[in-house]
């Protein structure tokens, strides 16, 4: 994308999990409470016991509105991560009402639908200084896409080559920050190189359709080098589509205009 040399690269086997491609350390990480991060460690770890360790007493996790606490949160992990050796990883994080909301995308989770489809949900946490008080989760605010666009942005977000590929039509052209990829060959090499192999992901902040084509704006994370970059960084995509393929995308970085607001 933006990226020099990338920190990793796929397994000869093209799997990808979140042991070996997920840095902590990244922004999504490092701006959170202590007790957070280690929620996030200990559920990769499907580690019920040491999870509920990361709760004050009294806490309460409510899921698809059902309340859990004590060593029910113990059989929420075991039911909806260790049982189906799901995975998380963040794509936002943010303060919202003194609470510390993150995006997340969930691997193989019981509440995705489609039969394992990957999940975009919202974490919301409040804290003390005991841990983590309440945490809620609720399905992240769906934005209205062509499906080749929304299914670019899950494969993205989920480090999925193949499935990002298949997004494009095999005479595509990719346009990222002025460098030119025409072709499925290209494409491929642009994809496992600077997204895949970066560990690119996008939260989107906006999304416009405009004639058959659709403008997404998002706030792009990765292993890529940040250096002299702004933080967050803000892309904007252009997509044109047609038959249900991406045809054609433009991906430029979103520069503020300042004076007026939008």
């Amino acid at each position: 994308m933006v990226a020099v040399a990338p920190t990793w690269r796929l397994r000869a086997d093209g799997d990808m999990t979140y042991h070996e491609h997920m840095s902590l350390q990244n922004m999504h990480i490092a701006n959170v409470p202590t007790a957070i991060a280690t929620f996030l460690r200990v559920v990769q770890k499907h580690d019920s016991a040491a999870l509920l360790a990361t709760f004050a007493d009294g806490a309460v996790l409510v899921d698809g509105g059902k309340e859990h606490r004590g060593e029910e949160i113990e059989r929420w992990h075991d039911r909806a991560f260790v049982r189906t050796r799901s995975t998380v990883h963040p794509i936002n994080v943010a303060r919202r009402d003194h609470k510390t909301v993150l995006i997340v995308i969930v691997r193989g989770h019981e509440s995705g639908s489609g039969g394992g489809r990957p999940a975009q949900l919202e974490w919301s946490f409040t804290t003390t200084r005991e841990g983590i008080s309440t945490l809620t989760i609720v399905p992240d605010e769906a934005h209205d896409l062509p499906l080749p666009v929304e299914s670019y942005i899950l494969a993205m977000n989920t480090f999925d080559l193949d499935a990002l590929l298949a997004t494009f039509a095999d005479d595509a052209l990719v346009n990222d920050q002025l460098r030119e990829y025409r072709g499925r060959a290209a494409i491929e090499q642009w994809a496992a190189r600077d997204i895949i192999g970066e560990h690119v992901t996008m939260y989107v902040l906006k999304a416009v359709k405009h004639y058959g084509h659709a403008i997404v704006t998002a706030k792009v994370d990765g292993d890529y080098d940040k250096r002299g970059l702004p933080d967050p960084l803000v892309l904007a995509f252009y997509f044109s589509a047609h038959r249900d393929k991406i045809v054609q995308l433009i991906i430029l970085r979103k520069e503020p205009i300042y004076g007026l607001s939008e």
